[in-house]
């Protein structure tokens, strides 16, 4: 099935590059090439990519690629994808002063070396600056305060060769400038030989072949023009090649290769171009393997931007899921507080109106007691009042009529018929 969207030719480049690196960068057959895919499709990148495209578009891409040889080498790959490798002013800028500070440092190593061999020199740790931070930016927000940590990017330059790698490069070529110097001693020095005793190229270190010519330098004024810079600091850089080697400074591939360049002025120096010619194919091996390291780390830290970029959107999304999330939280607690309020708000209410219904009612219960009250005091005030007529003036005996009826006219209306009730048993009891 043709994929109605096609990768593109440098995302297949990306994804694929460790895959086809090395002797798999000679395969051509599409068996193999889909084989080389399918055992690296736990790496991320090829996953997505296959995952994205079906199998058989990145292999005939792939394919391709490898027809072109786009991945035996960075330098046609740069040529195929010069935007790949693109470098901007400052991270050339951050990677020249990073190259200059390890420079001086692994100078004033070597120099410390050659001026004692004391144990504390030679344990001299790697230069902790030569790390610098690179020029990948992360992509925040500047309208958004953060309190993250940021995150330092270790630069990937300058550029080292292995320690292991580097000390067999620069003990060879000690070896080869030692062999040169005793072959030269032999025909226009034996006398150095002689008094010094060496009878082969072991004999003599490359050091003391350094201080033997210092006081010979005179006799090369005439291939001053040969070597290209002083004779004197060719020497001395030559001595500091030896000790670079025998006490395994760790020094960057520029100054590595700069070490190889003296070593070729120096082979011109002896006139051997035999030794000359082979330190310029090892240089030009060298040099080349160099390259193909700074254009790797190129395409490193372009890949590293360019996933920063993504990560970037991804954390501004993360961060505005958040914030939606957080007022969403603050909204739902407002509107459950609100809701919260009414029902004790009508919780309050309801016992407000039991209250008030509690407080009549006991109000209703007291006025009926009071006028209770009232009416008892009231028959105690008729009887005490019927008592003191009855034993007024006439000592105990009944008025005649026209005084009760008189006295009666003082009752209170409201018990009028009861003392009216009262004075007929007094008068039957009289007639009795």
């Amino acid at each position: 099935m043709k994929d109605k969207n096609p990768p593109d030719e440098r995302v297949v480049y990306l994804a694929l590059k460790n895959v086809f690196k090395g002797p798999n960068a000679m395969l051509r057959k599409s068996k193999a090439i889909r084989k080389m895919i399918t055992q690296h499709k736990e790496n991320s990148e090829v996953s997505n990519l296959v995952n994205e495209h079906n199998i058989d578009v990145v292999c005939n891409m792939a394919k391709a690629l490898l027809v072109d040889g786009i991945f035996e080498s960075t330098l046609k790959a740069k040529i195929h994808f010069p935007e790949v490798f693109d470098v901007s002013p400052a991270q050339t800028a951050e990677r020249e002063a990073s190259e200059i500070v390890a420079a001086v440092y692994e100078a004033e190593a070597i120099q410390g070396a050659v001026e004692s061999y004391s144990q504390s020199e030679q344990n001299l740790a790697p230069p902790i600056h030569k790390v610098e931070t690179e020029s990948v930016e992360t992509y925040r927000d500047p309208k958004q305060p953060s309190n993250r940590i940021t995150r330092v990017v270790p630069s990937l330059f300058p550029v080292y060769l292995p320690l292991r790698t580097q000390h067999r490069v620069l003990i060879n070529v000690q070896s080869i400038l030692e062999d040169a110097c005793f072959e030269f001693a032999q025909r226009n020095m034996p006398e150095i030989l002689a008094r010094n005793k060496w009878d082969c190229s072991e004999a003599g270190e490359l050091n003391l072949w350094s201080s033997e010519l210092l006081k010979r330098q005179a006799d090369f004024l005439d291939k001053q023009d040969d070597v290209g810079k002083p004779i004197d600091l060719l020497i001395r850089s030559i001595a500091r090649l030896r000790h670079a080697a025998v006490h395994r400074h760790c020094i960057t591939a520029r100054v590595l290769e700069n070490f190889l360049l003296d070593a070729e002025s120096f082979a011109t120096l002896l006139g051997d171009t035999t030794r000359l010619k082979t330190l310029r194919e090892l240089r030009r091996n060298i040099h080349q393997s160099i390259e193909e390291l700074e254009r790797n780390k190129h395409v490193l830290s372009s890949t590293l931007k360019q996933a920063l970029k993504k990560i970037a959107v991804q954390r501004a999304e993360l961060d505005r899921l958040e914030e939606m999330a957080i007022a969403d939280m603050m909204k739902e607690d407002g509107e459950y507080q609100a809701f919260a309020g009414k029902n004790l708000e009508a919780t309050v209410q309801v016992t407000s109106g039991a209250q008030s219904s509690a407080a009549a009612s006991t109000e209703a219960t007291v006025k009926d007691d009071d006028a209770s009250s009232t009416n008892d005091d009231a028959d105690a005030g008729l009887s005490e009042m019927w008592t003191h007529h009855d034993t007024g003036a006439n000592g105990g005996r009944p008025e005649d009529d026209s005084d009760q009826t008189s006295q009666y006219t003082s009752i209170p209306i409201q018990t009028a018929a009861k003392g009216k009730s009262m004075a007929t048993d007094e008068e039957e009891g009289a007639n009795s």
